[in-house]
C-alpha cells in the first residue's frame, strides 16, 4: 500500500504503516443490550444476539513504538 500524503511526518511520528512492538491483552464479556446502549449513539447499531452483546476491555503494553513507550487501556462494545 503507498502512502501518497501524510501529515503525520510533521509530528515525528514518520510514515506508516507504524510499527507497535509490546504486549496486550483482551478482555471479552458478555453484556446487556440495553445496559450497552446507555453508552452508544443512538444511531449506532450493535451486533446482538439473544438480548446480549459482547464487550470488553483492551490493555496493552508498547515497549517500542513511533510515539515512544507507553500504556494504552480501552473498552469497547460490539
Amino acid at each position: 500500500m503507498e502512502v501518497k500524503d501524510t501529515s503525520c511526518t510533521s509530528l515525528g511520528y514518520g510514515k506508516p504503516p507504524w510499527i507497535f512492538k509490546g504486549s496486550a491483552l483482551y478482555q471479552l464479556h458478555l453484556v446487556k443490550a440495553e445496559n450497552a446502549r446507555a453508552f452508544i449513539p443512538k444511531e449506532c447499531r450493535l451486533v446482538e444476539a439473544f438480548g446480549y452483546t459482547l464487550g470488553g476491555f483492551f490493555l496493552a503494553s508498547y515497549d517500542d513504538s513511533p510515539a515512544g513507550i507507553f500504556d494504552e487501556v480501552s473498552c469497547c462494545v460490539l
